[in-house]
């Protein structure tokens, strides 16, 4: 074996190894909460939750998805639902993916649709197999950007380094106060029909006044 190739091979082992131990020190911690087995009927209050997490004003949630998506004839809705007290513009969020391979937020007050937004898949998701959907969230008074809201998602394969399938955020900003409790539960709509085949959700993980790398 030459001197160049050794020189390439010691170059790779070594982005190998630095990668895993990135991948390993920027890892979340342990979950504040979590629920292996989860329904649409669950509704999780993050004032209930206890944490050490010191980051006020935000949190984090994650859920694995999986969905055979048999019936394409018809546009579906699946996520995590966000719900907000105390605001007189918003009362829930809904947040995740539809059958069409975009992301998709819907604010809503009042069971009136306020606003929405769309953005398509950067990448190929397999039906049938296992993604985990992330959201992330924080309001005006968390710290580092105090005065603004926002709430974003990533749905992803594997631990989410490279595997992003598609991602999306909305500045909340201009809705004013948020600061009041939330509540998280799952949900999956038809936005055209009845739902015939519901997604299955697992291991709800929820993570108390934190957001990942800031």
């Amino acid at each position: 074996m030459n001197k160049t190739i050794k020189t390439v091979l010691g170059v790779l082992i070594g982005s190998s190894l630095l990668f895993a131990t990135t991948a390993f020190i920027i890892s979340d911690p342990t979950p504040d909460f979590f629920k292996k087995d989860i329904s649409q009927t669950d509704l999780i209050s993050l004032s209930k939750i206890d944490t050490d997490n010191e980051k006020i004003g935000s949190f984090k949630s994650s859920v694995e998805f999986n969905h055979n998506n048999s019936n394409r004839s018809t546009k579906e809705f699946y996520g995590q639902e966000i719900l907000i007290s105390e605001n007189p513009r918003i009362d829930r969020m809904l947040i995740g993916i539809t059958n069409n391979l975009i992301t998709r937020i819907e604010i809503w007050k009042a069971n009136k649709l306020i606003e929405s937004k769309e953005v398509g898949f950067m990448d190929k998701m397999t039906w049938g197999e296992t993604q985990s959907l992330t959201v992330e969230f924080y309001d005006q008074t968390y710290k580092k950007y105090k005065g603004h809201s926002k709430i974003s998602m990533r749905f992803y394969n594997g631990s989410g380094f490279f595997g992003d399938i598609g991602t999306i955020n909305i500045d909340l900003t201009k809705y004013g106060d948020l600061s009041g409790d939330k509540s998280i539960r799952l949900f999956a709509k038809s936005m055209t029909s009845k739902m015939n085949n519901s997604p299955k959700f697992s291991d709800l993980k929820i993570w108390k006044n934190y957001l990942s790398f800031d």
